[in-house]
């Protein structure tokens, strides 16, 4: 009984995943996202002083992906 538990449940995933990827392409062909707006990315923080440990968190944020770059690559 339990196996045929597991079975049905391994397969719901199965169609759920297909089901979700059917949805995304209907959305794709049919343009559901092309009536949104698109928000501006404006810099919010333009022409004010960042703090020194604001400067050396987005510092260290860029070392981290650039190792992780490096990682990858």
């Amino acid at each position: 009984m339990d196996k045929l538990i597991a079975m049905l449940r391994d397969e719901e995933r199965k169609i759920a995943g297909r089901l979700t990827s059917l949805r995304a392409v209907i959305a794709a062909l049919t343009g559901a996202n092309s009536n949104k707006p698109h928000a501006g990315r404006g810099n919010k923080l333009r022409g004010k002083k960042l703090s020194a440990a604001h400067r050396a968190a987005i510092k260290a944020g860029i070392a981290k992906a650039k190792k992780a770059q490096g990682r990858a690559a």
